[in-house]
């Protein structure tokens, strides 16, 4: 499995180094395939609607603090009409078409928990970059070829990052745009395959 695994990781690079017409799809697509296997090799015989759990356990809990997947989006919370925007940078008189990376906006699990307790803790880890890899690219991508609402496949930024945000107009209002970096995301697969157990646990084990 590791072996197949590390050739989608090259496969991807070598894509991404091609003259080919490779879109952002095209690599998340991959990518999410990758971490998707990891976790079903990591926790195999599970039922379906486990896989949301184990995709997202995988990336939380066996990520290093650098990948910072359990981090929450700030602008996605924005989005969806959790927050307000006086609450982000935003809200700073002319700040509003500000281009900003996760290190400038987004927070900590437990800072966005305690920096807005009107919304439920359960609803604030919907709002991490795990839970929002899984959901807005992996699912997204797998079933319709397209991107979920809020995701940009343009990166809103040139500089190193995971996530960069960038303003668009709809109906009027200035909505966050949602860019996961490719290099992001091909680093995160492969950290978990280098890192993927030569044999299945047990069945039973979680």
């Amino acid at each position: 499995m590791q072996k197949f695994l590390e050739g989608r990781i090259n496969l991807v690079k070598d894509l991404l180094r091609s003259d080919m017409d490779v879109t952002y799809g095209d690599i998340v697509l991959i990518t999410c395939a990758v971490l998707s296997a990891c976790a079903a090799h990591r926790w195999p015989k599970q039922t379906k609607s486990s896989d949301q759990k184990r995709f997202t356990r995988l990336l939380v809990e066996h990520s290093p603090p650098e990948f910072r997947t359990s981090w929450v989006s700030i602008p996605s919370l924005l989005n969806d009409g959790l927050i307000s925007e006086r609450e982000t940078l935003w809200g700073t008189p002319g700040h509003e078409c500000l281009i900003l990376c996760d290190d400038e906006i987004d927070l900590c699990m437990e800072d966005a928990i305690a920096t807005f307790p009107q919304i439920p803790r359960e609803k604030v880890q919907q709002y991490s970059y795990a839970c929002l890899i899984y959901a807005w690219l992996r699912c997204a991508y797998s079933h319709e070829y397209c991107p979920h609402v809020n995701i940009t496949e343009v990166q809103a930024s040139r500089k190193a990052a995971r996530v960069s945000y960038i303003g668009r107009l709809s109906h009027g209002k200035i909505k966050r745009m949602v860019a996961f970096h490719l290099d992001y995301l091909v680093s995160l697969a492969e950290y978990h395959v280098s890192v993927l157990p030569a044999d299945a646990p047990k069945t039973g084990s979680r």
